[in-house]
């Protein structure tokens, strides 16, 4: 019993060193604007997906959708396109969190 509640702690204490936050942002602005889904220097989809992750105090995107709109705005720049756009439609951040307190165990 005492090897299985020894087991069942270090495991917490092992997630717990690591965890990850997820955050979903659907329609994401800056600005009150929507958010390009290319670079100004021209790189699309991933590359602008995680320099918004970036701006929003994540490491990366692990997930985004695009869709059409009129209007938005790169995120590395002040560029904005103003017809026929491709805008994330949906972005999904994560970040992995090593600064957690591990000492503290709710058993």
């Amino acid at each position: 019993m005492r090897a299985r509640l020894a087991g069942l702690v270090l495991l917490t204490l092992v997630s717990q060193a690591h965890a990850s936050e997820v955050r979903n942002y659907f329609a994401p602005q800056l600005d009150g604007q929507r958010i390009n889904a290319c670079l100004a220097g021209g790189a699309c989809g991933k590359p602008a997906a995680d320099a918004f992750c970036k701006v929003e105090g994540y490491d990366q995107a692990m997930l985004f959708q695009r869709e059409r709109t009129n209007s938005a705005r790169s995120i590395d720049s002040n560029k904005v396109c103003d017809s026929d756009c491709t805008a994330f439609r949906q972005v999904k951040c994560f970040t992995v969190r090593s600064d957690l307190q591990t000492g503290k165990t709710a058993l």
